[in-house]
């Protein structure tokens, strides 16, 4: 193993953004992907997504840092496994202002990923494309992971599994040691929110989450609400396996993390007041919006993040200017399915629903519209015109994308 920096645990705060010295120094700028032999691909649609298999049949998996076990999701335990499990009811919480109803399959599962091999009998079984849509199949926790290193490349798509960290190349990598609270591995860090209200501490690290967002606790007693001027109100019915969940997105002015700083990232603050947004115990959640601008290395053996700056670090943060969020169940569902939306925006305006299901984008029938194409298309078009169908029948919504902060 290369020498490595040890970063002190504390961040302070008040330190401004330097300049684009250290930062473009400490940048990936190649273009040209080096993807090794032993990679694992990896789809990333602001969820990180590797194939794995549950006693032999296949699925894609989400890679949730913020879990800590298997999960699986409804629909493809009763359409794909072709299996009689025994189970019990349960219920389970996460983010959201309610409990989720489940089953807990007490039999043994094989469930192979790559080279990892593992067996459990505490499984458990939630609706789990409702939150993110036909391409989950299920969730792959840190107790899979537990005594390895897992290398996570965003900007070229892989993944990698260590043995130790002594087998990782770990050149141009700065270090941070975790903590773990309540099986969450968390990292410090400092955020200015605006320039009269930074907050320090621990964040935890969730791969599960396409956002970043500030717990209702820290945010109250911040007064978030009344301090941050420029901020969008959302809700939505499928924030988490917790249901229905609802705060504010802004603009923080800088975000620093091992010594990087990011500047205008997107955050959220949370309203939740159950669930894990609604605790104290730890300042917020760092999801894939800030995670994707670098090249990280879990060592859970050590409780370690190993983490450089990639090609995408200072690719601008910018707003969704749909108006809504939606997950892509046009495999199952025939459509892309609403599930929340931003007070005020000209989709509300509009009358768009939680639940309506939109089945053509810009006269595109919406199942030939790769999740890639979701991303990269839709960043260069200024005028969207769905065919949205409910209980009610079918309409056309058509209106100019404009930001909506």
């Amino acid at each position: 193993m290369r020498k490595i920096l040890y970063l002190s645990i504390v961040v302070i705060g008040l330190v401004a953004c330097n300049s684009s010295t250290e930062t473009s120094e400490n940048t990936n700028k190649t273009d040209t992907p080096v993807i090794p032999r032993d990679a694992i691909p990896i789809i990333y649609n602001e969820y990180l997504l590797a194939q794995g298999n549950v006693d032999s049949v296949q699925g894609s998996f989400l890679v949730d840092l913020g879990s800590d076990r298997l999960f699986l999701d409804s629909f493809f335990v009763h359409t794909s496994l072709f299996k009689s499990y025994k189970s019990e009811q349960s219920s389970i919480s996460g983010v959201g202002n309610t409990t989720q109803n489940a089953n807990e399959i007490k039999d043994s599962i094989h469930f192979a990923f790559n080279r990892l091999k593992y067996q459990t009998s505490n499984v458990t079984v939630a609706d789990l494309k409702c939150i993110g849509g036909d391409l989950i199949d299920g969730l792959i926790g840190t107790d899979l992971l537990a005594g390895s290193v897992l290398e996570i490349n965003y900007a070229y798509e892989y993944i990698r599994i260590f043995d130790n960290i002594d087998s990782a190349d770990t050149a141009g990598y700065k270090v941070i040691h975790m903590k773990k609270i309540n099986n969450f591995f968390c990292i410090p860090l400092s955020i200015k929110v605006s320039a009269d209200v930074t907050i320090n501490g621990d964040f935890v690290i969730d791969t599960g989450s396409p956002g970043s967002e500030i717990t209702t606790s820290v945010a109250n007693k911040n007064d978030l609400k009344n301090k941050i001027k420029r901020k969008i109100r959302y809700y939505t019915a499928h924030g988490g396996v917790g249901g229905e969940s609802s705060g504010y997105d802004f603009y923080s002015e800088s975000l620093q993390i091992a010594g990087f700083c990011l500047k205008d990232p997107t955050m959220s603050f949370s309203a939740d007041t159950f669930g894990i947004l609604s605790k104290d115990k730890y300042m917020g959640l760092i999801g894939n919006n800030i995670l994707e601008r670098f090249d990280i290395m879990f060592d859970f053996k050590n409780i370690d993040l190993y983490i450089r700056p990639n090609k995408d670090f200072n690719k601008p943060f910018v707003l969704d200017r749909f108006g809504f969020y939606y997950i892509d169940r046009s495999k199952t569902m025939g459509g892309w399915i609403i599930t929340g939306l931003v007070e005020n925006s000209q989709a509300e305006k509009l009358g768009l629903q939680v639940d309506d299901k939109i089945v053509s984008v810009n006269g595109i029938p919406v199942n030939k519209i790769s999740y890639k194409d979701q991303v990269d298309d839709f960043s260069k078009i200024d005028k969207v015109k769905f065919v949205i169908k409910n209980a009610q029948g079918t309409r056309t919504v058509e209106y100019k994308l404009t930001p909506i902060l």
